[in-house]
């Protein structure tokens, strides 16, 4: 095909003042930006030096085992780049909204390096050309980056700025352009970023020419055949897979995909194709991919919408309404209720206080039932009895005061105590029967409709609530049973 943007003949540099793309000429001279007027000194493009030692990689007597053995050293390593690059990219590339601060740091560094082009700044300079390149229009990019490879006297950096040229020029199918941009670059480099870098610009150019075994000559057949640097390996996958495809192992290249599609995501993956524009790439094994990506996407759906349909369902079912399981709770309650209330009143005030139940009441219902002339007041006599000074009991005896009123002038000088200790046969007519545990269930009795009434009106509000919590998950519940009919 004709002259390309990338053609090598061509040199567009950029604008020392504002960073445009500036038109210059290989032999060099003095030209004009036609966005800022500002004039700008080139001199001739050499690429001697580079071309000798590309050259010399060539024939480098270190053998393809060694040279592997060294690469793969370097396999899953971190990405060498300084702490203030590195905070610019998220996931290994630039976001958007960082484009532009990049591009001010990346003009603010390239006037440091015509003060000191010491390696620090080069650094900078080269890591930001590579992360910015992608975000710039095709004439800024190959300004870009042709810029970068005439200001940076590092030949690692130079080597892979090149091989960045090269595959652009091959994904515009200039083919002689890309060749003219790898001539310089070393094709058997030991260190893993430039011979990743010459290995996807190669395979690009491969891929483009439609020479598929020489794609996998490069990559491989398999993920792990080849080491690659980090950032650009998936990149290299999507070209090997590709390869495979058209080499008639398409079974393989789809199970690739798949894996590639579980480990990434659709979405990465995409965008990764989407670099290599206008090639198109992996139409068979990415589409299976992108299918399954959506039947499982869609299981799952269907799975998590049954899931909460049926949660939903035990929700409400578990807020329904249960008489047998009211009327065990409202009988449960009562009698915890009632004991505690109970026990406390008898053993505390009965017991020990020695107070009449019931503020009176107790005795004036009770005493008439006792004997004729029993009447209230209670009256409570305790005591304690020891046995060979070891066993120790405790009694109590609860008596009706006698319509005389002798009962209660005894007790006021602890003779009907005396007597109540000693047996006395007269106190059995005034005594009630079962003493304590008389006053226990009498007094449970009394509480226990107060009880109930309590335990109802507690579990009357709990289940007004619970009505309007129905309504509520039963609204859920329609909401739920329709988003599962969206998936069959």
């Amino acid at each position: 095909m004709g002259q390309t943007l990338y053609s090598h003949a061509l040199r567009i540099l950029t604008c020392a003042q504002c960073g445009a793309p500036l038109d210059a000429s290989a032999e060099g001279g003095r030209f004009t930006c036609a966005y800022c007027s500002a004039v700008s000194s080139f001199a001739r493009r050499d690429e001697s030096a580079d071309l000798s030692a590309a050259s010399a990689g060539r024939a480098a007597d270190v053998s393809e085992q060694e040279r592997y053995a060294r690469l793969r050293q370097q396999d899953r390593q971190p990405a060498a780049i300084p702490d203030a690059i590195a905070a610019l990219l998220v996931d290994g590339h630039l976001p958007e909204d960082r484009v532009a601060n990049a591009e001010a740091q990346w003009r603010d560094v390239r006037s440091q390096i015509a003060i000191t082009p010491s390696f620090p700044v080069c650094e900078r300079f080269f890591h930001l050309t590579v992360i910015l390149a992608p975000h710039f229009d095709e004439r800024r990019r190959r300004a870009a980056l042709e810029t970068a490879v005439e200001l940076l006297p590092d030949a690692g950096h130079r080597h892979v700025l090149r091989c960045m040229l090269a595959r652009e020029a091959a994904r515009a199918r200039d083919f002689t352009a890309a060749e003219a941009w790898l001539a310089p670059a070393n094709p058997r480099p030991t260190d893993l970023e430039q011979d990743t870098a010459y290995r996807l610009a190669a395979a690009t150019l491969a891929s483009a020419r439609g020479d598929y075994p020489k794609v996998v000559e490069l990559l491989g057949f398999g993920r792990d055949d080849v080491p690659l640097e980090n950032r650009t390996e998936v990149a290299c996958w999507i070209l090997r897979i590709d390869a495979l495809e058209h080499l008639g192992r398409e079974a393989d290249a789809i199970a690739e995909m798949n894996d590639l599609v579980k480990q990434w995501g659709v979405d990465r993956i995409r965008h990764t194709i989407g670099l290599h524009a206008p090639l198109t790439l992996c139409e068979r094994s990415f589409g299976d991919a992108v299918g399954r990506a959506a039947a499982k996407q869609q299981a799952n759906a269907r799975g998590s919408a049954e899931a909460e349909v049926r949660a939903i369902e035990v929700k409400l079912e578990q807020l329904s309404p249960s008489y047998g399981r009211l009327f065990s709770q409202l009988m449960i309650g009562t009698a915890i209720l009632t004991f505690l209330f109970g026990s406390v009143w008898t053993c505390v005030l009965t017991g020990m206080i020695e107070t009449d139940p019931l503020f009176g009441m107790h005795a004036r219902v009770l005493c008439p039932r006792i004997c004729d002339d029993c009447v209230p007041p209670y009256l409570i006599e305790s005591w304690s009895t020891t046995t060979n000074g070891n066993n120790t009991s405790s009694s109590t005896n609860i008596y009706c005061s006698d319509a005389a009123g002798r009962m209660v002038g005894m007790e006021a000088n602890n003779q009907l105590w005396l007597d109540a200790v000693n047996g006395a046969p007269w106190l059995d007519r005034y005594e009630v029967p079962g003493g304590m545990w008389t006053m226990w269930f009498t007094i449970m009795a009394t509480f226990a409709p107060f009880m109930l009434v309590i335990v109802f009106a507690l579990k009357l509000r709990g289940a007004l609530a619970r009505r309007e919590q129905r309504a509520r998950v039963a609204l859920d519940l329609e909401a739920a049973r329709a988003n599962r009919a969206r998936f069959g």
